[in-house]
Order: C-alpha cells, then structure tokens, then sequence
C-alpha cells in the first residue's frame, strides 16, 4: 500500500436521528485519549506501575458559525443544534473518519458515543464566528481500519 498524509479529509459526525451528519464547516478536530496507571510497588518492585483497565477519551474541534436561511441543515450540523444536544444532555452516536464517508484501504475511523460537556462560541469582529467544542466519550470506543481489497 503507497503513504499519504491526510490532509484535511478526516471529519466528525455526530448521528442525527437514523443518520450521521457533519458539524458545520469544522476547521480542525482532535481525538485525545488517555489511561492512568496504577501503582503496584512493592519492596520487591518498587516503581512498578500498571495500566489502568479504563480508558478516558474525549473529541474536541472547531467549526464555523453558519446560520440557516430558515430551511435548517438537512446534512449538517449546526452550532445552534449542537447547543440544543448542549443544554439537552443528549448523548449521541459519533464518528471521525474520511469525509466522503467512503473509506478506502488503510483509512482509520474511530467511533463511540458521548455527549457535549463543552461549547464555546466567539464572535469576533474581523473574523468568520466560530465555535469550539469538546465531546466527552461514554463507554468504550472503536476502532475500524479498512482492509485491503
């Protein structure tokens, strides 16, 4: 299989009742995860440390303020639903995969569910409106690698 970089052509999807849409116009995401260690000394280890069986995980972005013309997004996610899911408490179904949704051999997407624990939005006055957000992972999550043809 040749490299590539991947250079914007990742993106998350939050699934929106049977479906899954796109945040709007995201300008970057990460997938931060995380297990603590245990500690396991003993006088005959001392030092010794273990993993932690939990695993902690969170995605957090950014994206674009677009407001609707009053038709509403049908394949995107706005900053007004996602504060809706905000104040609601929603936990949802999310992935961060290829943007055309097509993955092909080699592409990795991530799944799981979660919930907004953070939403910030900032209007500037010489810049497009943007909000920052942080999806804090429920459960475990999931990794899919598409394999070779």
């Amino acid at each position: 299989m040749a490299e590539r970089n991947i250079v914007g052509t990742y993106a998350l999807s939050i699934k929106s009742g049977a479906t899954f849409v796109l945040l709007v116009c995201e300008t970057d995401d990460t997938f931060d995860r995380s297990r603590d260690s245990i500690d396991a000394a003993s006088k005959c280890d001392p030092g010794k440390k273990v993993p932690n069986p939990t695993i902690t995980y969170e995605v957090t972005g950014s994206a674009q303020v677009l407001l609707s013309d009053g038709e509403g997004f049908t394949t995107k996610a706005s900053e007004a639903e996602v504060d809706a899911l905000f104040r609601n408490m929603t936990v949802f179904d999310w992935k961060l995969g290829p943007l055309s949704g097509n993955p092909v051999p080699g592409d990795v997407t991530y799944s799981g569910s979660g919930f907004f624990s953070k939403l910030s939005t900032s209007y500037p006055t010489a810049e497009v409106a943007k909000f920052d957000f942080t999806i804090t992972g429920t459960g475990s999550y999931t990794q899919t690698i598409e394999p070779e043809a």
